[in-house]
């Protein structure tokens, strides 16, 4: 059956569901839903001709019991053409489920249904009892195209039905042989519809699931990415305002710089959202030197040249928490001073502020960075830089 999930076209009650969003058919076998209200594309044809069609193998034994059987040449015509036209009828409804337009899928499928039992019929007089043979297709066109609780009553309704006429044949001991296969068809397919809509669904969650993942990622990267250019920008353009009366080339040399930091953000902002940008720790280190300056927090960092062997994605993960923890430092700590280290299993952020206070939560950024930290397989702690202390400080440690 087609994969590609297909839109809902405008028919009588409008291209739009109750809450004026599209209706957009699940991908797989045959769909959670109903079967696509739409002709099938000239290259969606041949998989739903081969996975309805395989099973028409099983119409091959009231064949050779009309070819053999000795009805009169003219009862066995009538009976071929009779199964000619179920199959050309049971075929063309998967192709195109829908021919009448301006009436609901289950009238449609209903009218299918009753063209198919007259096929049917004019199979009897040559084919006897194995013209049973055909309820299984007759089931298949409401158990799969449609949703169950319109596809399961008519199926059960459609057996029920098929077996008062088996029981009420005088095939002897034959009974048997007409009752227990159809039952065991509708079981059958009724527990093959259950696990095509539980894999389906099982689908729809995990594509929901990785969609999900995919926002909380780009989320917590423009986040990251706008949070530390923000505060850096908010921080120059202070200094600028300062500095325009008293010594106004360096307060455009200050603006300049706010220029520049602002279209590297820009673009780091499309990066992170085509899912494209990786931050280079050495580039990052000299980022929180120009940040920390412009504070006024006196600093020791490492050197650029000190990283440069570390692993590419450890770098990139060092990169993206000495930015966070940095923007943290300036904004939130009062502090004076901070200090940073960095190994290659260890980057840590001490600094002389206020510190951790009692009723302090984690925001978006912390959140973050721990989330980042732990699918890295590391550990993120936090703690005081100088307990006891007037002005404990607070230390920031990302162990891999």
């Amino acid at each position: 059956m087609p994969r590609g999930a297909r839109t809902r076209p405008k028919g009588p009650e409008g291209p739009e569901g109750p809450a004026g969003r599209i209706a957009v058919q699940p991908a797989g076998p045959f769909g959670a839903g109903e079967w696509p209200e739409v002709p099938l594309k000239a290259n969606e044809r041949a998989p739903v001709l081969i996975t309805a069609g395989v099973w028409l193998v099983f119409l091959v034994v009231p064949l050779v019991a009309m070819v053999t059987g000795d009805a009169p040449l003219g009862t066995k015509v009538l009976g071929c053409a009779g199964l000619a036209a179920f199959v050309a009828v049971y075929m063309g409804h998967f192709i195109w489920p829908w021919p009448w337009r301006t009436l609901p899928h289950w009238v449609n499928t209903a009218a299918v249904t009753a063209v198919l039992l007259l096929c049917v019929s004019a199979t009897i007089p040559a084919g006897g009892l194995n013209s049973f043979n055909f309820l299984p297709f007759t089931l298949a066109i409401w158990i799969f195209p449609h949703r169950l609780r319109v596809g399961l009553p008519v199926s059960v309704a459609l057996s029920a039905a098929w077996v008062v006429v088996a029981l009420s044949v005088d095939a002897g001991g034959s009974r048997f042989w007409l009752v227990v296969p159809t039952v065991m068809a509708l079981v059958i397919m009724l527990a093959l519809r259950l696990a095509m809509e539980r894999e389906e669904g099982s689908r729809i969650l995990g594509e929901e699931l990785a969609l999900s993942r995919q926002r909380e990622r780009v989320g917590r990267d423009v986040h990251d990415v706008l949070g530390h250019s923000l505060t850096v920008i908010t921080l120059k353009t202070e200094l600028a305002r300062r500095l325009v009366d008293a010594d106004p080339q360096q307060a455009k040399a200050e603006l300049d710089e706010v220029l520049e930091l602002s279209r590297q953000s820009l673009a780091e902002v499309r990066t992170t959202v085509g899912g494209l940008h990786a931050p280079d720790l050495g580039a990052q280190l000299a980022s929180a030197r120009t940040a920390l300056q412009a504070a006024g927090i006196a600093f020791r960092l490492p050197e650029a040249s000190s990283v440069a062997g570390f692993r590419p994605d450890r770098r990139e993960l060092f990169a993206w928490c000495l930015r966070e923890a940095v923007t943290n430092v300036i904004r939130h700590s009062g502090a004076s001073h901070c200090t940073v280290t960095i190994t290659a299993d260890r980057l840590t952020v001490a600094d002389d502020g206020t510190g951790l206070g009692a009723s302090a939560s984690p925001g978006n950024g912390l959140s973050g960075m721990r989330h980042r930290v732990t699918e890295a397989g590391g550990t993120l702690s936090l703690g005081r830089a100088h307990p006891g202390s007037d002005r404990p400080g607070t230390t920031l440690e990302v162990h891999l």
